[in-house]
């Protein structure tokens, strides 16, 4: 009661008396199933709303603000023990007389206890940082060992210079690189891997690939149809170093190749010679300098024919000195060319050793030119030398055969030109005429063989013999005690891997001269026995005795 005076005191007007309830009066026991509810609150909201009070309820109270949440409490008659315990709940509010028997629409109370949030437990910063710290060292660990394992970051490029390329590829492919081959031409380690790109030690993704440069043969490119400088660049770049260029007349357009040595697509080696046949127009070819027979051939190869004459020259004997038409001249294929040859003639008919060295064609042409006739003629039918016999002017006598040392005479005499024909000349024996006998040389001595020597520019005298000291079965060479005896001083050398010999004398006080050659193969095989192992005495022998 003193409360209430207070509060009037204050201004604030009491609340209007609750009434008693009778205890046995009978409450309804539960609202109307029709009326409207408050929604249940927040179960985590302790603090209760009260709605607006009724006009019949005295002065309303104050609203709490919007945010907080409200509480809808019913209560039941029946909760209520007394009075007293209805005073000390600051919720309680007693029903009307007449609302004791019927349901009450839920009251909503604003809570005047707002409930505090949770508060949570937090992991110290240093604990943070620390377990940061423990974290970044681990994954960088597990990053640098698998990285160091490749199991990721690309894998590195093994050493494969000096393998065999399938040993290398498979070697690469096993670490899942792709490979790829690029071939180098070389002279040797064919098959073995030459380098790596990118090179070995890198560190590359294996999917991006790898090339090695295998040593593989140089080939000959396809060169045949292309202009012969084309060519030679083609040839250059597959690493050809001697490279030589041959011309052949052909229809195609000149400097067209038309077929290279060794073939397109063969091996070589860098220092292989490598020749090229380029078309020319049919044009007389340069084979000034050439051999006769190699110069034919060439002719032959450009569609000509080939015609030979033989000039005196300083170069060297057999070589083509000139052509006519002259080289480089076009004419008509199938034209006819005329080869100058060189020859070193006998500087005289008695230039014994310089017959070997003369084209048998020249030399048919020098004797026509010194002014000799055959006298009869034939060819050996063991070496295809001529055997045959031709008069000077001056009546000197030369003979070509195989045997030399004889004085007589065979073949027939048919008088034709087997020189001119080609055949060979095995061996030369001159007699002098007293027109060529140089001066001296009739006398039968040393001095008189040494004359005739220096005209035959004969050198290197081994031995001599006379009719006094011959060694040789000399009782067959007459008969009985009439037969005549020949008087004659011989005398026998060697020079250039020829034999030469001088015969001065003769029957009944004639003297003539002979001097002869043939190679040292010829005399090889004689049987010297009879003759006291003198080539000397043989010789004279056989010349004077035999017939």
């Amino acid at each position: 009661m003193r409360r209430d005076r207070e509060d009037e005191k204050n201004g604030v007007p009491a609340p209007a008396p609750e009434p008693r309830v009778d205890p046995d009066a009978t409450v309804a026991a539960a609202p109307d199933p029709d009326a409207t509810v408050a929604a249940a609150p927040d179960p985590d909201a302790t603090v209760a709303a009260s709605s607006a009070p009724d006009a019949d309820e005295g002065p309303a109270r104050p609203v709490p603000p919007d945010d907080l949440p409200t509480i809808a409490v019913v209560r039941a008659v029946d909760d209520v023990a007394d009075g007293i315990d209805a005073l000390d709940d600051p919720y309680f509010q007693a029903a009307a007389p007449d609302e004791l028997t019927s349901a009450r629409a839920p009251v909503s109370i604003p809570s005047p206890v707002q409930s505090l949030p949770e508060r949570r437990r937090r992991i110290p910063r240093w604990a943070v940082a620390l377990l940061a710290v423990v974290l970044l060292a681990v994954g960088a660990l597990v990053a640098l060992y698998t990285y160091d394992r490749e199991l990721w970051g690309g894998r590195t490029v093994p050493a494969v210079v000096g393998m065999g390329q399938e040993e290398a590829t498979e070697t690469l492919e096993d670490l899942g690189f792709v490979v790829q081959v690029e071939p180098v031409a070389a002279d040797d380690g064919i098959g073995l891997v030459l380098a790596s790109d990118p090179e070995e030690g890198r560190r590359v993704d294996p999917a991006a690939g790898i090339t090695i440069s295998v040593a593989s043969s140089r080939v000959v490119p396809e060169v045949v149809g292309l202009d012969v400088e084309r060519a030679r660049q083609a040839l250059s770049e597959a690493g050809a170093l001697n490279i030589e260029i041959g011309y052949e007349s052909s229809g195609q357009p000149a400097d067209t190749v038309l077929s290279v040595s060794p073939g397109e697509g063969e091996p070589f080696l860098s220092s292989d010679r490598v020749t090229l046949v380029v078309a020319s127009a049919f044009t007389v070819p340069n084979v000034l300098g050439m051999e006769l027979s190699a110069a034919r051939d060439l002719l032959a190869q450009g569609g000509f024919s080939a015609t030979v004459s033989y000039v005196e020259s300083s170069s060297p004997s057999g070589t083509v000195v000139g052509t006519s038409p002259e080289v480089g001249t076009e004419v008509a294929g199938g034209s006819s060319v005329e080869l100058q040859v060189a020859v070193t003639y006998p500087r005289d008919p008695y230039d014994l050793l310089a017959y070997f060295d003369v084209a048998p064609r020249a030399l048919s042409g020098y004797l026509a030119q010194e002014g000799f006739s055959p006298l009869f003629s034939g060819v050996s039918v063991a070496t295809g030398n001529a055997d045959a016999g031709y008069e000077g002017p001056g009546g000197e006598l030369l003979r070509l055969s195989d045997y030399p040392e004889t004085g007589h005479y065979g073949g027939d005499a048919s008088r034709a030109d087997v020189l001119a024909q080609g055949a060979g000349v095995g061996g030369v024996r001159y007699a002098f005429s007293s027109a060529t006998l140089p001066e001296g040389g009739s006398e039968m001595n040393e001095d008189g063989l040494r004359a005739v020597m220096r005209a035959c520019r004969l050198e290197g005298l081994e031995d001599t013999c006379t009719h006094e000291d011959l060694v040789a079965p000399v009782a067959s060479a007459g008969e009985g005690d009439a037969a005549p005896s020949p008087s004659f001083v011989c005398g026998v050398g060697r020079q250039g891997g020829y034999v030469w010999s001088v015969i001065i004398g003769g029957y009944d006080g004639q003297v003539r001269v002979v001097a002869l050659a043939a190679p040292e193969s010829h005399f090889a095989g004689v049987d010297l026995s009879d003759f006291g192992g003198s080539l000397c005495d043989y010789i004279a022998y056989i010349d004077l005795y035999t017939g």
